[in-house]
């Protein structure tokens, strides 16, 4: 068990989970699709993953998060429950910071690709959802991100990617309406080669 300081000053207990997890998700990742559920093993990562979040194992918290959305995208390949499950771990009381910024990043790889921060949309097939899907969860990923400083640039990256959707559907109006939204804090805050 180890100490840190939280935002008020204050001593937070921390208590290290990281076998325990690891042992989880090993067991979760062997076993096949018809032993184990999505429910059941979402399920069992739920209550591991406020365990980890009541102990304060940041380390152990993204991993068990990141392994949550990873069995939907992945494994799974539930659209449904993907964003059911992002929306529900984002918003989870005391939820840490570091923990939503990693399920950001991690998801905004499945809709755009990595360029050096340009806004080059990835092709979801059939089996992840399709176009509809991806613009679902630009859209889930940009309620996420609303007022969170920590994640400003990934918010504007997604703001360009669902004005690039809306315009792809020939929608120019709400394409103008969504780049407007973005703070002008935010634009100057980004590098010249995120601006173009």
């Amino acid at each position: 068990m180890s100490s840190n300081v939280n935002d008020n000053g204050a001593l937070e207990e921390r208590t290290d989970l990281s076998g325990e997890t690891s042992t989880l998700l090993e067991s979760i990742s062997s076993t096949t699709d018809e032993t184990l559920s999505l429910s059941s093993s979402l399920s069992l990562l739920l209550i591991h993953e406020k365990k980890c979040r009541l102990a304060n194992d940041a380390p152990s918290l993204v991993k068990v998060c990141k392994a949550c959305l990873n069995l939907c995208h992945d494994r799974y390949h539930d659209h449904d429950t993907l964003l059911d499950t992002l929306k529900v771990l984002a918003g989870r009381r005391s939820q840490k910071s570091q923990v939503i910024g990693a399920m950001v990043q991690m998801c905004v790889e499945w809709v755009l690709i990595a360029d050096g921060g340009g806004c080059e949309l990835v092709h979801m097939d059939e089996q992840h959802g399709g176009e509809k899907a991806r613009e679902e969860l630009v859209i889930a990923l940009r309620d996420i991100t609303d007022g969170k400083i920590f994640l400003e640039a990934e918010r504007a990256r997604l703001t360009r990617a669902l004005a690039i959707i809306k315009e792809q559907n020939g929608d120019l109006a709400a394409a103008a309406d969504v780049l407007q939204e973005v703070h002008v804090e935010t634009y100057g805050s980004l590098s010249k080669k995120r601006k173009d």
